[in-house]
């Protein structure tokens, strides 16, 4: 009888250094996920940045436009060339427009992948973990069982009755 609990505690360390073992991988996941969301939202910020930089340079633009439209005004030779500067800039403008509106949609998408990604991940790891609990309370079930067949005084089990009988234990 002694032998079956010290193979059923045995189990239950086993376990329990399992399950340990589960909970630092799982740790470190997170650590790697939370590093990589770090990491996100420095480009995130760096974007930003970038955008604020592109906004001084689209306002200095707009700045020389008005310059130049108040020269417009009193030469209209040099209107065609004027115009031809002005179809470039808001050209470049849109291809601005449309490279941050790319960056944005990926950015977004990518964010959305990585989280369902880590959603999924944490309900594979909490049906295991599910199951693990299941496991540890039918073997702390069974341990309960044991101990209440057992008589604690005398340390005699009537379990293990039929087996001394056959000589094999001695009473």
């Amino acid at each position: 009888m002694e032998e079956l609990l010290r193979q059923i505690l045995s189990k239950l360390d086993n376990m329990e250094k399992g399950f340990l073992v589960f909970q630092e991988e799982t740790r470190q996941r997170f650590e790697q996920m939370d590093g990589r969301l770090t990491e996100m939202n420095g480009r995130l910020v760096g974007l930003e940045r970038e955008m604020g930089a592109v906004k001084e340079r689209l306002d200095r633009v707009e700045t020389r436009l008005k310059g130049v439209e108040a020269r417009l005004d009193g030469v209209e030779a040099r209107l065609d060339g004027v115009e031809f500067r002005l179809d470039g800039v808001e050209t470049e403008l849109m291809e601005v427009k449309e490279t941050l509106y790319r960056v944005e949609t990926q950015l977004v998408d990518d964010v959305q992948i990585l989280l369902r990604k880590i959603h999924e991940k944490v309900e594979e790891k909490s049906f295991e973990m599910d199951a693990l609990n299941r496991r540890l309370h039918h073997a702390e079930a069974a341990i309960e069982q044991l101990q209440s067949k057992c008589d604690p005084l005398s340390w005699t089990c009537p379990l293990l009755k039929p087996v001394q009988q056959l000589s094999l234990i001695p009473v």
